[in-house]
C-alpha cells in the first residue's frame, strides 16, 4: 500500500486484483444490483486511488476499501426514506426466530435455497445486512467491521445479534418479514 500511495500504478493495480472482488461483492449485497455494484466498485478503486496518499495504514486495507465502498453505495441511489430499520423488541425478534425451539441459527445454515437466503436478507435494514456480510462473508474482526460501520466494537455486536434474529425469524417465515 506504501507504494500504491506513493503514486505506484502497478501497486496499486495489485490491490485492485487482490480485492476487486471482495469489493464487488460488498457493493452487490449493497445495492443489490450487477450494474450499480459495477459502478460502487469503479467508485471505490476511483476514490482509493484519489485518496491512497491519505491512507493511514492504521486498520487494514480491506477495511479501509470497504468503508469507501459502503460510501460509494449510499452516493448511488439510497435516499434517507429507503432506510429501513427494525425497531422491534429483541423479544419479538427472539420470538419470531423461534428461541426455545431447535437452534435457531441451524435455520441460517440450512439456507440451502440462494434465492430464500437473498430474499430474507433483503428484508434486513441496509446497516444490519452490512455487518452481516463483512463479518461472516468477508472474516472481518469486530474491529474493522466497526471501522467500516463508523460505530464502536459494541454497537457491531450489538447489530450483527439483532441482523441473525431478524434472519432467521425471516427465514423461518419464508421471507415474509419485512424490517420497519
Amino acid at each position: 500500500m506504501i507504494r500504491a500511495a506513493a503514486g505506484d500504478r502497478p501497486a496499486f493495480a495489485a490491490i485492485v486484483d487482490r480485492y476487486g472482488g471482495q469489493v464487488f461483492h460488498l457493493a452487490r449485497a449493497l445495492v443489490r444490483d450487477d450494474a450499480t455494484a459495477e459502478d460502487v466498485l469503479q467508485d471505490t478503486f476511483l476514490a482509493a486511488w484519489r485518496t491512497a496518499a491519505s491512507y493511514r495504514g492504521d486498520g487494514a486495507v480491506a477495511s479501509w476499501l470497504y468503508a469507501i465502498a459502503r460510501h460509494a453505495a449510499h452516493r448511488h441511489g439510497r435516499r434517507a426514506d429507503q432506510i429501513s430499520t427494525d425497531d422491534r423488541s429483541l423479544e419479538a425478534l427472539g420470538a419470531a426466530a423461534g428461541w426455545g425451539q431447535p437452534d435457531v441459527l441451524a435455520i441460517v445454515a440450512r439456507g440451502e435455497d440462494r434465492a430464500q437466503l437473498e430474499a430474507a436478507l433483503a428484508t434486513l435494514p441496509d446497516d444490519d445486512r452490512l455487518a452481516l456480510w463483512l463479518h461472516h462473508v468477508l472474516d472481518q474482526t469486530f474491529d474493522d467491521t466497526a471501522k467500516v460501520l463508523g460505530c464502536s466494537v459494541a454497537a457491531v455486536k450489538s447489530r450483527l445479534h439483532r441482523a441473525r434474529l431478524a434472519l432467521a425469524a425471516s427465514l423461518r417465515q419464508g421471507g415474509d418479514h419485512v424490517a420497519r
